[in-house]
């Protein structure tokens, strides 16, 4: 039966868009723009508050989380507030078998004022895993002076399968749920991982460490035009690190001239991917409804992130340059494996005769020869000085066997990549070190320059303390220093083997240039420490090689040929992990570059009392003109 009725018509169509609009805000709702950390009134007569606010709308699964705090001061007292972060790393089931990271911040807000204060809040890196996903938590404590104290929690569920995706809230709010439903129906389905995270383009943060912990920032050229231009230059150095940058538009005329987005390659004005080092820029069509295609986003994403891809085939706009599109699962499974940098410390081997032998005499001193000898039928009173001074006597030798054995500090091995950008006066800088530590007497050290520092989870052994899934949980403290991250806590641990990796952006002058000259071509150094072998492919793709350019000098090179570079290449990439190895493959296909290796170049300093045996630098770079 039919009813028809031109009253009951615009009701019904005006409660299905009711209800239209409401699904779309609830879906949209799983991926917040920015999450609330908390907010609190403390007088409302005189309208004074704190608020704390995530910039993303995810936590990542290692580096930092940018957060705002914004105070609004109306009393006639000027209000000092501390912040206390705990990062947490969770499994899916809510167990603490994990690490946590802990820092601390201060601000103060003066009478009758508002203060808005951006800080970068470090997070634990997640390993623990399962089938199920892992998660990450961050807990925050502020007190503010004459107000009781407030607190907040935040929480996103992981994947190491899946890449970190943050999206501006142009692009999520009508693709957030569809986007979501086809990652849990794809291979992401006995899971909750959310598709991404969300951002509002007018509160990106300008500093590069915020975006270490994300794969792919998806955003439409209006976005990009709203960012605070030290946001687009933050974005801009994420992205030679690896970072995907996705950029949506539904006008033609867009490109990355009118973007202001340099490129390491000749691309035309019609090309619609660049690569910038590491990474890569596409420019992608936006349809005029604002919604993407949910499967060919999530094929697009999803594409490649645990089987390295050939480079040999072009690369796809919205696509990964290498195959490792997740740093997160190459630090969960690249150096657990076969790390170079593990090998050439080789094995750790615990001599146990000399403790079975100490025991032994030991249980022989402490037992029949103290009963029979030292304390003898009619002097057993004696028993109470001479038990304690065999213990104390047998202690002291185990601690000076083992001081013998193991040693104060440490002793590693570090490599670094170091890319330079003429044009922008910067070295982007990825470092692997590995060290095994004796009797450490400290715990505090700071990087010698601000840094992302992480560790890696190594193979399981009885001196890795940092695994996938591990039992023993970490506990680590890091904050802002003077010169660097200022670090205390389980880094380094006396009697074990560590992995880290470091990522910093370090102002340099230092290039190379080519000299405008007919022949062979002319290169000069004004790095200030010595270059070893050096390679550069001109123009016309021949290959040139130097033996060696010293500090502040020119060298002529001689012919040499693709082959030669790629020997000698593959032997400097065999240092580094696979992620990383594959970076260097990526930068190897970009022209006009120099590939040289040096032992001279400063690395990102750590913990004082490690030795480093090595420090192996791989550096390249476009060559100045």
């Amino acid at each position: 039966m039919i009813f028809k009725s031109t009253r009951l018509t615009p009701w019904l169509f005006s409660l299905t868009a009711t209800a239209a609009l409401l699904l779309t805000l609830l879906g949209a709702g799983r991926l917040s723009a920015q999450y609330q950390l908390t907010r609190q009134v403390y007088e409302t007569k005189t309208n004074t508050w704190v608020q704390v606010t995530s910039l993303f709308g995810k936590l990542p699964a290692y580096g930092y989380v940018p957060i705002r705090v914004e105070i609004n001061n109306g009393t006639k007292v000027d209000r000092d507030l501390s912040l206390e972060f705990t990062s947490k790393d969770l499994s899916a089931f809510g167990t603490e078998t994990g690490s946590r990271m802990s820092s601390s911040f201060e601000c103060s807000c003066e009478a009758g004022k508002r203060e808005t204060f951006d800080f970068l809040v470090p997070v634990t890196t997640v390993f623990q895993t399962s089938g199920y996903g892992s998660g990450s938590e961050l807990r925050m404590n502020i007190s503010c002076n004459g107000f009781p104290t407030t607190s907040g929690t935040m929480s996103t569920e992981l994947s190491n399968q899946w890449p970190s995706v943050i999206v501006s809230s142009a692009l999520y709010v009508p693709n957030a749920s569809a986007l979501t439903s086809q990652l849990s129906g794809g291979s992401m389905s006995s899971s909750n991982i959310e598709f991404g995270g969300s951002f509002d383009p007018k509160s990106m943060p300008t500093d590069w460490r915020a975006y270490l912990g994300q794969d792919v920032i998806m955003l439409t050229s209006d976005d990009w035009s709203k960012l605070d231009p030290g946001a687009r230059t933050a974005i801009l150095e994420w992205n030679r690190f690896g970072g995907r940058l996705i950029i949506y538009s539904s006008s033609a005329s867009v490109n990355f001239g009118s973007l202001q987005i340099d490129s390491d390659e000749a691309a035309d004005t019609g090309s619609r991917i660049i690569q910038r080092s590491m990474g890569t820029v596409s420019i992608l069509s936006l349809p005029s409804s604002g919604r993407l295609d949910a499967a060919k986003t999530y094929s697009m994403l999803g594409a490649g992130v645990i089987a390295p891809s050939r480079r040999s085939q072009p690369v796809k706009p919205g696509f990964a340059s290498s195959g490792y599109s997740t740093t997160y699962y190459s630090m969960l499974y690249d150096y657990a494996g076969t790390w170079p940098l593990e090998n050439i410390l080789g094995q750790k081997h615990f001599n146990t005769a000399f403790f079975v032998l100490i025991l032994l005499a030991f249980g022989i001193l402490i037992g029949p020869v103290n009963l029979f000898v030292f304390a003898k039928a009619g002097k057993r009173h004696k028993l109470f000085i001479t038990t304690p001074i065999i213990s104390l006597g047998a202690s002291a030798l185990l601690v000076i066997l083992i001081l013998f054995q193991d040693g104060f500090g440490g002793r590693g091995h570090r490599v670094v990549l170091m890319e330079i950008q003429p044009q922008e006066n910067n070295a982007y800088i990825i470092q692997e070190q590995a060290a095994r530590t004796g009797v450490l007497l400290g715990s505090s050290f700071e990087t010698s320059e601000p840094a992302l520092m992480s560790p890696v989870a190594l193979a399981p052994s009885r001196w890795a303390r940092v695994v996938t899934d591990g039992t023993a949980p970490s506990s680590y403290t890091a904050n802002e220093g003077d010169d660097g991250l200022k670090a205390s806590g389980d880094w380094f641990q006396s009697r074990s083997i560590h992995g880290h990796l470091l990522k910093t952006v370090r102002p340099t002058r230092g290039r190379i240039e080519l000299s405008p000259r007919a022949g062979a071509p002319v290169l000069t150094s004004t790095f200030d420490y010595d270059l070893g072998t050096i390679y550069y492919q001109a123009k016309d793709g021949s290959w040139w090689k130097a033996d060696a350019l010293s500090k502040g000098n020119s060298v002529t090179l001689s012919p040499s040929s693709a082959s030669d570079f790629h020997s000698w290449l593959l032997a400097q990439s065999q240092l580094f992990s696979k992620g990383n190895a594959q970076h260097i493959n990526d930068l190897a296909t970009l022209p006009g570059r120099f590939f040289t290796l040096t032992e001279d170049a400063p690395a990102i300093e750590t913990y004082n009392s490690v030795k480093w045996l090595s420090t192996k630098t791989l550096m390249t770079g476009r060559i100045a003109r």
